[in-house]
């Protein structure tokens, strides 16, 4: 008994679910439905006339009796087939554009839902998420509501189809009907353990979806490293057994939802058999209304293997749907703080006593603060781990200290400001470059409305991108290729400075931005650094210490602590960590 009560719940949440989803989309369903259930009156009376025709030409009769008592020629009944056909294609027609329509409107609410969820969510959230989440989500994540209304429109259409078959046999000969349908309702009561086991499947199936997508996921982006060390027969064995194990819990799944359709079809024709049997022992109506209701009925196995067969889709993508609903949940309870306090400017940005962790287990910064003036150049070094990273994400508002504050404009509490007017004063250049498939101006633009060409050739000069911009055939219509392949390292890097400097900020973060380029490159974007000395706020993270020769002072990160934060040449007497580092950089103090 608790198992079915189990099964009664899941059932409930599941059209719970599809109920959800299907909401907003009223009027289409309305239609799908009206226009299926008379696809099925036109087809049931097709079916009978069919029959009756056929009759009475067997016996050489002229007329014929179709219904209470009414008669109709043989030449009017050809032609009344005739019409009903031309109906019944138009009705089921206007039934498959109205499925299409409800598939295709849910499919776009879903993308769109989750979408908007995930990139409105906090930072913190995101960096979370495994690589390609997005794409994930979008795809196929979003693709299993798609499944569900098509599903719910196939169930919907063969169903009202079905209902409408039965009626029309109900009026025929409702003996041998009540027959039938008492074996269907008996049919309906042996599947549904094998319902239950779809449903299972279909949770297993979530599992390994989502685990093989993370995994062949992450070893895509070894490429390089697969190549260089020369394992890609390993590689090549851990995506075969991947992709094996990941195709038998498919199959398991697909044998337990293809089960369905045989197990009815058969049982199905043994209950029309059985009612054809009952109906001649009981001499049930005269022939030409039992030949109609076994003629209707066996054309209502297609609709009812339609009707199992979405039914089982239901069951399989239930999982799916609950996965999505909690994932959307996740990110809509932990969205981007926006913050309400507008600001004209960045000004003195200081840090109070500042500590974060990642969890109370994971410290990474202790009681950091202090303070940068307006138009300092400050560099920020210290070993791997140490919480550089984190301290860019505190200074750029995608993160809040645990404890302790980040002040800015001279004394306005960071995670108070308004996050637009916080964007539209800063930019931020990370350690690899990322472009997107489109021009060079439009990498430089970045989805930012108002930036004008000539902004954008003055951005590219700034960042001493310029000569090798023009030098393109198509100068800054020049397609950068799939995440810029088409260009260097060191130009998408000046390429990603330029990007940033196009917005005009007040404060510009850079993430080791020289750390993997060759020295022209490198000293171009000291050059530029350089250049914005005095009026633009740059923090400078960088494991080369020759980029950091342009900085006012250094701060020094150790183990989550600011250990120091003064000149080059203070440092280089004072701090042990900062004059080994030169030194091993050949540097001497």
């Amino acid at each position: 008994m608790p198992a079915r009560r189990s099964d009664r719940e899941e059932r409930r949440q599941q059209w719970a679910n599809v109920r959800a989803i299907l909401r907003p989309h009223r009027g289409r369903i309305a239609l799908l439905a009206a226009a299926s259930f008379l696809t099925g009156v036109a087809e049931a009376a097709l079916l009978v006339v069919i029959t009756r025709v056929g009759l009475a030409i067997a016996d050489g009769d002229d007329e014929f009796g179709v219904l209470a008592g009414r008669s109709m020629s043989i030449g009017l009944a050809i032609a009344f087939a005739g019409a009903l056909v031309v109906v019944r294609f138009g009705l089921a027609m206007l039934a498959m554009r109205a499925a299409v329509s409800l598939g295709t409107r849910v499919e776009l609410a879903a993308r769109r839902e989750v979408a908007d969820a995930y990139l409105h969510a906090s930072w913190a959230t995101q960096q979370a998420e495994a690589s390609g989440r997005l794409q994930e989500l979008v795809m196929s994540f979003a693709g299993s509501r798609a499944g569900v209304a098509n599903a719910f429109g196939t169930m919907l259409n063969a169903g009202l189809s079905l209902t409408a078959l039965v009626l029309g046999s109900v009026l025929i000969n409702p003996v041998a009907t009540v027959v039938v349908l008492a074996a269907l309702a008996i049919l309906g009561s042996i599947l549904a353990p094998v319902r239950r086991r779809i449903r299972s499947r279909g949770r297993e199936l979530t599992v390994a979806q989502m685990d093989f997508a993370t995994s062949v996921g992450e070893l895509g982006t070894l490429g390089m490293e697969m190549q260089a060390f020369g394992v890609r027969e390993q590689f090549s064995r851990r995506v075969d057994g991947l992709i094996v194990t990941y195709a038998n819990r498919v199959a398991r799944a697909r044998i337990a939802q293809g089960a369905l359709t045989p197990m009815y079809t058969a049982l199905a024709f043994a209950a029309i058999v059985g009612g054809l049997a009952l109906a001649s022992a009981f001499e049930a109506g005269e022939l030409g209304g039992v030949a109609a209701v076994m003629l209707v009925m066996l054309r209502s196995l297609s609709y009812g293997q339609a009707v199992q067969s979405a039914s089982g889709s239901l069951a399989g993508l239930a999982p799916f749907l609950e996965m999505v609903d909690d994932t959307i949940r996740e990110y809509r309870e932990h969205p981007a703080e926006l913050g309400s306090v507008a600001i004209a400017g960045v000004g003195a940005i200081a840090a109070d006593d500042v500590s974060f962790s990642y969890t109370d287990e994971r410290p990474v910064l202790h009681g950091v603060s202090f303070r940068i003036e307006p138009g300092e150049v400050i560099g920020v070094v210290g070993p791997s781990g140490g919480g550089k990273s984190t301290l860019v994400q505190l200074l750029l508002g995608l993160r809040n200290p645990t404890s302790g504050r980040v002040v800015v404009a001279d004394g306005v509490d960071l995670r108070d400001v308004d996050r637009r007017s916080w964007t539209d004063l800063t930019a931020f250049v990370a350690q690899d470059a990322k472009l997107v498939s489109g021009t060079i101006a439009q990498n430089i633009a970045f989805f930012r409305e108002g930036i004008e060409p000539a902004r954008i050739e003055s951005a590219a000069r700034e960042a001493n991108i310029i000569a090798d911009v023009l030098a393109l055939p198509d100068g800054f219509a020049t397609d950068v290729g799939e995440r810029g392949d088409r260009l260097s390292g060191g130009q998408r890097q000046r390429i990603s400075i330029a990007r940033a400097l196009a917005g005009d900020p007040e404060l510009l973060i850079m993430d080791e931005p020289t750390s993997a380029l060759d020295v022209r490159s490198e000293q171009l974007i000291r050059e530029t650094v350089a250049a914005l000395k005095g009026r633009v706020t740059v923090v400078i993270i960088a494991h080369r210490l020759s980029t950091l020769d342009t900085c006012d002072r250094i701060m020094v990160i150790e183990d989550g602590h600011l250990r120091a934060m003064a000149p080059a040449a203070e440092l280089s007497r004072d701090n042990e960590f900062f004059r080994h580092s030169l030194e091993l950089s050949g540097m001497r103090p």
